[in-house]
């Protein structure tokens, strides 16, 4: 299975693991750069880890040094399993997986998705690692609501402001869902440095995301979701700024 899904990693732009974890000697993993307003390596898209990726899914977080993992998917979807479970459940004892030591520090329940602290263990070092879990999210579909998919990001960015190390975002394939997360999130950064083209649209945006990662957004449901999210985000903006120039104009009236 991780043999027939490595094609999606398109060739350019894929991310090479040096960090040498015997057996774990290649330099391969199913992930693509994704590039973001402020850099070429804002985001990591990647396939959920599989049974025999997992070491390589942690040495690939360990090396480039990712703070935040958003997990699009459920482990298990329409009876198949998706996604092996590369964490611990909360409150019980710490995995290993290869050299790398995982344990769950604390988790917290919000809507339709979790937060958890991970505790990443690798030669005597140890990092934390937030883990954003969205678990209602059916595969080639949509959500019924994405106000806490915006929610969800909007957190995330509360966790990691800047790009200076990448996001590594999945699903089960890492292309669908995660496309569409990694577009949402890439816009709202567009509309909060006030840097959206006048020739700004998403089809183009898509386009390109697809030049780095094959299929990224994958059906039209997708793509409308996209489209809805990015509305909202141009709607609130908006707002902001008439709220601004309101309070500026009363606030003029004063003197």
């Amino acid at each position: 299975m991780g043999k027939a899904l490595g094609e999606t990693a398109v060739d350019h732009s894929r991310v090479k693991l040096t960090l040498k974890t015997p057996p774990q000697d290649s330099d391969y993993i199913n992930a693509n750069f994704i590039k973001g307003v402020c850099g070429p390596k804002t985001y990591v898209a990647t396939q959920g880890p599989l049974a025999n990726t997992v070491v390589d899914f942690w040495r690939m977080i360990w090396e480039y040094s990712i703070a935040i993992i958003v997990m699009a998917c459920r482990e298990f979807e329409m009876g198949r399993k998706k996604c092996e479970r590369y964490w611990p459940p909360n409150g019980e004892e710490g995995v290993s997986f290869g050299p790398f030591h995982i344990s769950c520090e604390a988790e917290q329940a919000r809507t339709d998705y979790y937060i958890r602290t991970l505790l990443l263990e690798f030669q005597n070092e140890t990092r934390r690692v937030y883990q954003f879990h969205y678990v209602n999210w059916p595969d080639h579909d949509v959500p019924s609501s994405f106000d806490s998919i915006l929610d969800m990001i909007s957190l995330m960015r509360e966790y990691q402001e800047h790009e200076d190390v990448p996001i590594c975002i999945h699903c089960s394939a890492g292309c669908g869902r995660t496309g569409a997360i990694c577009a949402i999130d890439y816009t709202w950064n567009l509309l909060k440095a006030g840097k959206i083209p006048e020739d700004f649209n998403v089809f183009s945006l898509i386009q390109e995301m697809r030049t780095q990662r094959h299929s990224a957004v994958q059906t039209k449901e997708q793509y409308e979701l996209v489209h809805r999210a990015i509305a909202q985000l141009f709607e609130k903006q908006l707002q902001k700024y008439e709220n601004c120039a309101n309070w500026e104009i009363a606030d003029g009236l004063e003197y």
